[in-house]
């Protein structure tokens, strides 16, 4: 039964696979091809669902018993209650102080974190011994920290700072972006030849 099963599996991910293809590569197929997209926007949503129920459940099982991290789990449920309530009995300028204050209060202190975290590393990789690669990290750290200050003295800086996000940073990102690509290329043709088992599990 489990083979029957796992054999209709993969029958079903090649056929809506293939469906896909064609109907993106060739505009045929327009109508089938909505239909899956809406059933996969759907479970994409559902599945979102699903997982912040069970990230309640989880944080509410914890409170309930009284287990370690007790504080952290309150103030996620309790957020998580403000928020929805903000959203759904909140005017407008209650969701942009949400927005402006809160979260942007949050990813700035991310972000000085993360400030804290590079400098840390780079200290790190020159304790352990002096060569190349932390050389460029930590040259490459300091130019971008001074590039990113206001002032007047260190606009070289910011040209430095400037290039390198415009060049060698975005050709790196590019990089990354083309290994997805490739990557996802795989698992879709992996999918197709029906060699990818991660769906019948």
């Amino acid at each position: 039964m489990s083979r029957i099963i796992g054999l209709l599996a993969t029958a079903l991910a090649i056929s809506s696979g293939l469906i896909m293809l064609i109907g993106l590569a060739t505009g045929a197929l327009s109508s089938l091809t909505n239909l899956l997209l809406q059933i996969t926007i759907i479970t994409a949503g559902m599945a979102m669902i699903i997982g912040v129920i069970n990230l309640l459940s989880v944080h509410l099982r914890r409170i309930i018993g009284r287990e370690r991290g007790l504080l952290y789990s309150v103030a996620l449920v309790l957020s998580f209650l403000l928020v929805i309530a903000l959203y759904v009995l909140g005017a407008d300028a209650e969701r942009r102080i949400l927005l402006r204050d809160v979260e942007g209060s949050i990813e700035s202190a991310l972000a000085a974190l993360l400030v804290f975290a590079l400098v840390y590393g780079a200290y790190r990789l020159m304790r352990r011994g002096v060569t190349w690669a932390a050389l460029l990290f930590t040259l490459a750290l300091l130019i971008t920290l001074l590039g990113a200050l206001p002032f007047s003295q260190l606009s070289v800086m910011s040209e430095i700072r400037a290039w390198m996000v415009a060049v060698p940073a975005s050709a790196g990102a590019r990089g990354l972006l083309i290994g997805i690509a490739l990557a996802a290329v795989v698992t879709g043709m992996r999918a197709l030849i029906g060699q990818e088992r991660a769906y019948r599990e």
